[in-house]
């Protein structure tokens, strides 16, 4: 290469002058800068259509979202019921026993009697006492088990007998369990087009249903609380009624009969 022609050759001309041109290298290197041009170019091509393809991809499924909540249908809604704190037990006061009347335990020994140190006590005696090693007065022995409490008052033993309550409690631990999927049951079983068939005006209808889970998991005194008519309540009342075993509520510890409430809400389309 020419002297006067260095300052206006390229880089790439001057390594390679008097060199072979035809092997390759010289074409990688000349072209290098125009490949990396088209290859950021087309990767910023990918990455621009993934994005936009997510973002349409986003968009119809809202879309799709607020097509289904605008149709006819059933939304089905849990109740939690709201715990309210037991009051704490008080106390309870230790009793303590009075004294009961004793007599003597003497067994009997055929004596002279002259010979009688201490005589047995009386039959009338012993109706109204205990029998111990020692004598002592205190009260008549009735046959309930006397007591003094810490204040000084007399009274007879309160015995307390824990019993299951008869009605059914409203306020529980852990509420009552359907054994199985309780959202999909009431899918399949639910008839959504009940207002429609029977005219219902377009609108949202909250069902609320009241019903008893007893010991045995049978579910009964099923009571709508709400009035909308056309057949809405029946509907939500025969299925939960068709409903199987349950799992009783839990409070203490321990099974118990209880309320459950099951919010239904049927949606009718306006039809536009």
């Amino acid at each position: 290469m020419q002297t006067n022609h260095i300052l206006q050759s390229a880089l790439i001309d001057i390594i390679f002058d008097g060199r072979n041109k035809d092997y390759g290298a010289y074409e990688l290197r000349r072209n290098y800068s125009k490949r990396i041009r088209n290859a950021l170019l087309i990767t910023g091509l990918i990455a621009l259509i993934g994005i936009g393809g997510t973002v349409m991809a986003n968009s119809a499924r809202r879309n799709h979202i607020d097509s289904d909540n605008n149709k006819d249908g059933v939304r089905l809604t849990e109740i939690e019921e709201k715990k309210v704190q037991e009051p704490l037990p008080e106390p309870e006061r230790k009793p303590v026993e009075t004294p009961v009347k004793t007599e003597i335990f003497t067994a009997p020994r055929i004596l002279e009697d002259d010979k009688v140190i201490t005589p047995p006590p009386a039959m009338a005696d012993l109706d109204s006492a205990q029998i111990d090693v020692v004598k002592r007065e205190g009260d008549p022995d009735d046959g309930t088990e006397k007591l003094k409490e810490a204040d000084g008052n007399k009274g007879i033993l309160d015995v307390k007998h824990t019993q299951e309550p008869e009605a059914p409690l409203v306020t529980v631990d852990l509420d009552a369990k359907f054994t199985g999927n309780w959202k999909l049951f009431l899918e399949r079983n639910l008839v959504a087009e009940v207002p429609v068939n029977n005219e219902a005006p377009p609108g949202r209808y909250p069902v609320l249903v009241k019903f008893v889970v007893d010991l045995e998991g049978h579910v009964s005194d099923i009571v709508a609380m709400t009035n909308h008519g056309y057949g809405m309540e029946e509907e939500a009342m025969r299925v939960i009624r068709k409903s199987a075993r349950w799992e009783p509520a839990i409070f203490n510890g321990r099974p118990v009969k209880a309320y459950k409430k099951q919010l239904v809400t049927f949606v009718v389309d306006s039809g536009e």
